[in-house]
């Protein structure tokens, strides 16, 4: 599902650890992979979830076609058991998600560097040889969790899901978030004491939403 124009313009005008403190103060848990190395730029698009474990015999699903299957504007997330196998036939399946129009991959496997579109992955730590089992089911990557249609953001500071139905509200909190503490920041550096701004209390508030309101 395409994501709403604003909503990606707010969440592009935001770093990853604002959309963090927005989602903890929400109650949400385990929304970040970690561990994953980040290249080729950033992305934000829907999640589209494939679930891999290490291959028992000769029977997996069918990996192509389920690469077959992304709809345009995804991230691509894959869960590969925390394994750090390679990802099979990796260069060539994220060819085929650049073709079919993804702008994401993120996976516990292992990936080469050079791919062609954003993505977070794993450090090779295992040569064994991993089987689709799913697609478009929760999945565990990174120790996040992350649903199908969930909305990622990716970027070289890190990679947060959002659950779909609270994405607006998250993305507006961390927008006030971090007009907040960019303004923080500057009475800090205008000598104003950190007591009455870490946590900012009530009279701080007050300038802040006088100082900073639309003309």
């Amino acid at each position: 599902m395409a994501i709403d124009p604003t909503l990606r313009d707010a969440l592009s005008a935001v770093t990853p650890a604002s959309l963090a403190r927005a989602l903890m103060r929400a109650g949400v848990k385990a929304f970040s992979p970690l561990g994953l190395t980040l290249r080729g730029g950033t992305a934000i698009g829907t999640a589209f979830t494939l679930r891999m474990i290490p291959a028992r015999d000769d029977a997996a699903g069918d990996i192509a076609a389920a690469i077959d299957a992304v709809p345009e504007g995804s991230v691509v997330v894959i869960d590969a058991a925390g394994t750090g196998s390679p990802l099979p036939f990796g260069a060539i399946l994220a060819a085929r998600l650049v073709q079919r129009g993804a702008v994401g991959l993120i996976t516990d496997a292992a990936l080469p560097d050079e791919i062609g579109l954003p993505h977070g992955a794993a450090p090779l730590e295992s040569s064994g040889t991993l089987a689709l089992v799913g697609t478009q089911q929760p999945v565990a990557c990174g120790g996040a969790a992350i649903h199908p249609g969930d909305i990622v953001v990716c970027t070289r500071e890190g990679i947060v899901a959002l659950p779909a139905g609270i994405a607006e509200r998250i993305a507006l909190e961390a927008v006030e978030q971090q007009r907040l503490d960019l303004w923080i920041q500057r009475e800090a550096e205008r000598g104003e004491s950190l007591g009455s701004l870490l946590p900012p209390d009530a009279a701080a508030l007050a300038r802040f939403q006088s100082e900073t309101k639309p003309a």
